[in-house]
C-alpha cells in the first residue's frame, strides 16, 4: 500500500493519475477536507477504489490510521501561506516530524518527501525555511529516503499560473518585487510527478536528493513578459523593493485570503531557483517540457 499525503495538491493530484494509470491497485491518501471537496477529487479517488482519509497531518491518531498497512509514503504536502486552521511551520514541520516518528514506529521503509529548490538553512523567508527544516527532519530519520526539490513548477493550477492571470486580469501592470533579475529552471509538474512515481520502487534512489529543474533559466522579468505576451498584452511591471514589497503582499494577503498573493508568494518569486539536472536526466526517463510551449495552458487556465 502506497500513502500519498497532500493528494489534492499540485503534485500530489498529479502522482496518485500516474499511480492509477500505471495500475498500482494499493493507494491510500490522506488529504484535509473543507476546500479540498470543491474540487471533487476525494469523491473521485473514492469511485476510482483508492481509500481515502481525511485529516490533520499533525493528529498522531489520524497519521496512524492512514500509515496503517502501508509500505511506502509519498509526502506531497506543504502550505506556503498561513490560513485561520494552519500555520507554516505547523505542517512544513511538525507535520513532517509527525509523519516521520509514526511512519518510523509502524515500520515503514520507503519514504519519499517534496520540498524546493530556494529551501536553504540561511533561508529567511518562512516558508523556504519550513521546507529545509522538513527536509532535515527526513534525512535525519531511518527511511530509505528520497527527497525531491523542484525549482519553479509550472502547470495548470500552479503559483506562476494563478499569480501571473491574477495580474493580468485586474491590474494594467504586473508587480514585480525586487530587481526581477532573480532566476529559475521552470519545470512542468506533470514531469515532478513523474520522477517522484519513478522513483518509489528504484533502488537508485534511496538516499539521493534531486534537483527538478528544467531544460532553460530565466529570470523573472522574463517569465512575466513570457506570459503577458502570451496573452497578447504588452508586459508593463512595477517594480518595487523586496522588503516593501513583500510587506505589502503580506497585507493584500490578509485582506483577500482568496487571492493568490501574499508576503511568502512574493518572498518566492524572489528567490534564485536553480540546480544541476544532471543527476535528474540520468536517473529519470522523463520528457522535459520548455516553458515556453506551455503558455497556451497557462494561459487558458482559471
Amino acid at each position: 500500500m502506497i500513502l500519498v499525503v497532500g493528494a489534492t495538491g499540485l503534485i500530489g493530484s498529479r502522482v496518485v493519475e500516474l499511480l492509477l494509470k500505471e495500475g498500482q491497485q494499493e493507494i491510500r491518501v490522506l488529504a484535509r477536507g473543507g476546500s479540498d471537496w470543491e474540487g471533487s477529487l476525494l469523491p473521485h479517488y473514492r469511485r476510482s477504489g483508492i481509500d481515502v482519509i481525511v485529516g490533520d497531518i499533525r493528529d498522531e491518531q489520524t497519521v496512524k490510521k492512514a500509515l496503517t498497512g502501508c509500505n511506502a509514503v509519498v509526502n506531497c504536502s506543504g502550505l506556503m501561506r498561513a490560513t485561520s486552521k494552519y500555520d507554516i511551520e505547523e505542517v512544513n514541520i511538525e507535520g513532517v516530524e509527525n509523519l516521520v516518528h509514526i511512519a518510523q514506529d509502524e515500520g515503514i521503509q520507503r519514504f519519499i518527501h517534496l520540498s524546493c529548490l530556494g529551501a536553504t538553512e540561511y533561508s529567511t523567508g518562512r516558508y523556504f525555511r519550513s521546507k529545509w527544516e522538513g527536509e532535515r527532519v527526513v534525512r535525519q530519520s531511518k527511511f530509505y529516503w528520497t527527497i525531491f526539490r523542484p525549482s519553479l513548477i509550472f502547470g495548470q493550477g500552479s503559483m506562476i499560473e494563478r499569480t501571473t492571470n491574477f495580474w493580468l486580469k485586474r491590474a494594467p501592470f504586473t508587480l514585480v518585487v525586487g530587481s526581477g533579475l532573480n532566476r529559475f529552471q521552470p519545470i512542468s509538474a506533470d514531469v515532478v510527478a513523474e520522477c517522484i512515481v519513478q522513483s518509489i520502487f528504484n533502488r537508485e534512489c534511496v538516499g539521493q536528493t534531486y534537483d527538478l529543474v528544467g531544460p532553460d533559466a530565466f529570470d523573472l522579468s522574463s517569465v512575466l513578459g513570457l506570459v503577458s505576451a502570451d496573452h497578447g498584452k504588452e508586459f508593463r511591471c512595477l517594480k518595487i523593493p523586496s522588503v516593501i514589497g513583500i510587506k505589502i503582499a503580506e497585507i493584500f494577503g490578509k485582506l483577500n485570503p482568496k487571492s493568490p498573493i501574499d508576503g511568502q508568494t512574493m518572498s518566492m518569486l524572489t528567490t534564485e531557483m536553480l540546480g544541476d539536472s544532471a543527476l535528474m536526466l540520468k536517473t529519470f526517463n522523463v520528457k522535459m517540457i520548455p516553458f515556453q510551449s506551455s503558455l497556451k495552458a497557462i494561459g487558458s487556465a482559471g
